[in-house]
Parts: C-alpha cells; structure tokens; sequence
C-alpha cells in the first residue's frame, strides 16, 4: 500500500496532471482502493489486459453509471443479446459500408473550413485563411464528428447545438464519479428530451426504405424479432453519444500532439502512411476516454494481486497506456516506436487500450480513424504551415474524458 499523503482521484490536484498520480500508483500501489470514487484502481498494462480478458469482471456498473441517461447500450449487453444488436450495426462500420461514409465526412471536413456551417453562438463562420488564427476546438473538432454521425443517423445538422447539449449532459453523468445531483438531473432530463425528439422518427422510418442507421435499426429482423421503439432509441443514443465527444476530443489531441513537435506535422504530411501510427499514438499517449468502470462477479486473479467479489473497479487505460513495464519512453509522443503494433490499434486485440478491448471493444473505431484521417489530410493540404499561436499554452482538462478545452492555431 502507499505510504504518505494520497491525494484521491477526483482531487483537483490529480486533474492538473492525472500521469503523475498514475505513474505513483503503477509503481507502488498498483490496485488502490480510492475513497473518493469506492473503487478499485488498476492502473499497470498487464492488470488492465487480464481484467479485460476476464469475463467475471462485468459491466454490471452501467445500469446505475450509463443506463439512466441512455437506456440499455451495446456496453451492458452480453451473449446473444450483444451480438444481435452488433450483428445489425457491424457491416455499416466496417469495409463496404464504412467506405461509403467516407464522401460524407470529407464533405463534412470541406464544409466546416469554408464556413458553410453555423459556429457555436448561430452565426455564420467565416471561410478559413491562411494566417487566421481560430481554436481548432470550438471552431472544429465539435463540429465534424457530430456532422458525420448525424449523417449516418439520418439526422439534419442544423440540430447540432441540441445534439451537443444531449451528449454532452449524457457524458458528463457516465463522469460524474463524484454524484453531483445537479449533473444527475441534467443527465437524465437530457434523455427524456432526446427521445421527445427520436421518437416520430423512429414511427416514421418503421415505414420507409432510408439506409440511414435509425432506420436500419427501426427496420432490422433478428431472431427474437424487431427491436422495439425503446430498443432503437437506446441504441441510437448511444451511436450519437460514441460517434461525438471521444472523437472531437481526438482531433484536438492529435493536432496538439503534431503542432507541439512539428517534425511530427511534416512527416505525417509528407508520408500518408504515417497517419494512422500518428493517431494510433495519440490513442495511446491520451485517450479522449480514459477510464472504463467494470464490477466483478467473482474473485478475479490478476497478475497483480486478487480482487474479491462485488468490487467496482476502475481499469484505469490512461495509466496502462503508459505503464514503463509494457512501453520505452511511454510519456513521449512518438508515432515510429517499435513497440506498439499500430495497425493493430483499430481491432479488438489492440496493444493499447483507448478502444477498449476484446468483446465490448470500439464498434466505431474504424470510422474514428477515418474522421481523423480526412481531417488531418485537408488540414495539411489546405494550410501547411500550421502552428500552435504564439503565447498559447495549452490545458487538458477532465478525469474521466480528457482534453484540451481550448487549442488555438495559427493557420
């Protein structure tokens, strides 16, 4: 155990630099029980690998941590119920059907950076110059992957602020470790009016022929039958929730990444292949989500020690991402290390965990790579000398989700 002061995990000093805590833990204390959340931390790679390979550590913690704000997910369900629902929604992330998605986000990506869309207070944006300076935050990454998944939705993107306010309040209670009440209504409120909004859509594409994901959920055949209207909501909120936050907190992150070193700006622009190892390492190096809890329903063996019965548990992947055991230098950003496999990275049996792994692993994955591809690529093509603004200093901010709340450019 430790020894000493230990500040606890949902202590503001942790949130000014969560690695450093980490990095404590993994080397001294690496199950730490913290009050502050009544969990488990397992923060070393090979704890973190084993927990998710064990079946008895379970997702019985998002009926009270997710389904309130979304209904029962993806995330909840096992055997033949989960591959079901993954049944209907796999060949529409995957090869042909993701291809077809691909259009739709390098328009999206296009039409963001020409000012064809409305900024966060209903204005019209500007065309992007060179030499503007914009914070790629605000003016971006919260657009693209909100546009993209309403576009497979089905969904029009003028209703982005409503969107943006729905899994925003829906995130922030999957993050409320701490239980603030206030979060706790707003989260719940937050689901009651998404699906006021889901609700005749769903009724209405029951009945057309759409190819949109709502209307291939509200239309799917499956064994048990068709999914009822609660069903398709649930999982559609859930495609919205998933295909948004992490991914704009991606692009800001891997854009920081790049601009801090740029050497890394101009080896990803001039090499195409070295985009996805550049991602994959942002992944890795700062996940947008950066802890998963589980509960155990049984004694679980790790190499680190054993975990009784009915524990909750947080895997902490921001900690095993960077454990010293498993990786050279895990604290530098270096897309060419040779001790990562990163065209793994975007499959279920990933050398880093920012997807997760195994059975409940990243269904969006593929398309997350492909959002930040395109982006990435227009970028670099439409405004090659970008760099961080002079001055600007950049702060990373949350436990649970984490990134920069801000990131200005010069472009």
């Amino acid at each position: 155990m430790l020894s000493g002061e230990v500040p606890q995990l949902l202590d503001p000093k942790v949130e000014v630099d969560p690695y450093a805590f980490y990095r404590r833990l993994r080397n001294v204390d690496p199950l730490h029980h913290d009050e502050s959340t009544g969990a488990l931390l397992i923060t070393r790679h090979a704890d973190v690998l084993a927990a998710y390979r064990n079946p008895a550590v379970t997702t019985a913690n998002y009926a009270w941590q997710l389904e309130p704000v979304m209904g029962r997910t993806l995330l909840q369900l096992d055997g033949a119920e989960h591959a079901r629902i993954r049944g209907i929604l796999t060949p529409h992330f995957r090869g042909h059907g993701l291809d077809g998605w691909v259009p739709s986000i390098e328009r999206n990506v296009a039409a963001i950076v020409d000012g064809a869309v409305e900024n966060a207070t209903h204005r019209l944006a500007r065309c992007w110059s060179p030499g503007d300076e914009v914070d790629v935050v605000t003016a971006f990454a919260r657009y693209l992957p909100v546009y993209v998944i309403a576009d497979m939705l089905g969904l029009p993107h003028e209703d982005h602020a409503r969107f943006y306010s729905w899994y925003s309040a829906q995130s922030a209670f999957l993050s409320n470790l701490g239980g603030d009440p206030a979060v706790e209504r707003r989260g719940v409120e937050a689901l009651v009016e998404l699906r006021e909004y889901l609700l005749p859509l769903v009724q209405q594409r029951r009945r057309g022929d759409g190819d949109d994901l709502i209307s291939v959920l509200a239309r799917a055949e499956t064994p048990s039958g068709p999914l009822d209207d609660v069903e398709v909501m649930t999982h559609v909120t859930h495609l919205l929730n998933a295909g948004s936050e992490t991914t704009d907190r991606t692009i800001a992150n891997l854009l920081h990444h790049l601009l801090r070193d740029r050497r890394w700006w101009e080896a990803t622009r001039l090499d195409s292949g070295m985009v996805s190892a550049a991602i994959s390492e942002t992944l890795r190096l700062t996940p947008p989500s950066q802890l998963n809890g589980r509960v155990t329903s049984a004694v679980v063996d790790l190499p680190s020690g054993t975990i009784p019965a009915d524990t909750f548990v947080i895997l902490v992947m921001a900690s095993a991402n960077r454990d010293e055991r498993r990786y050279s230098q895990p604290d530098v950003f270096n897309p060419a290390r040779e001790d990562v496999d990163h065209a793994r990275a975007f499959t279920s049996t990933g050398e880093h965990f920012a997807f997760g792994h195994g059975r409940h692993f990243c269904l969006g994955a593929l398309v997350a790579r492909a959002e930040l591809t395109c982006s990435l690529r227009i970028l670099q093509e439409r405004f090659p000398a970008m760099r961080l603004a002079d001055g600007f200093v950049v702060r990373d901010r949350g436990i649970k989700m984490r990134s920069p709340a801000e990131l200005r450019v010069v472009l």
